[in-house]
């Protein structure tokens, strides 16, 4: 059954996906698809990441820019 998960790390040879509950899965970079990148949100099943949740990715990003821009009193989105 296929989940969805955070790239949290590279450690050696393997991505470290993070998931909701906190816990840590370790997947063989051969296993992962060559433009996964930290802070990516997966879909991965077993040992393999199959593929990249662009639309989740880029909403994380967003969210992270706007709390970041909030913190320093940039911006209010509304």
């Amino acid at each position: 059954m296929k989940k969805q998960a955070i790239v949290d790390r590279f450690e050696g040879e393997f991505v470290v996906l993070e998931l909701d509950n906190g816990t840590c899965v370790n997947i063989p970079r051969a296993n992962a698809p060559a433009m996964v990148a930290e802070g990516m949100i997966v879909w991965y099943e077993e040992d393999h990441i199959l593929s990249i949740d662009e639309i989740e990715t880029a909403r994380r990003e967003y969210n992270m820019q706007v709390r970041f821009e909030r913190l320093l009193g940039k911006r209010d989105p509304g």
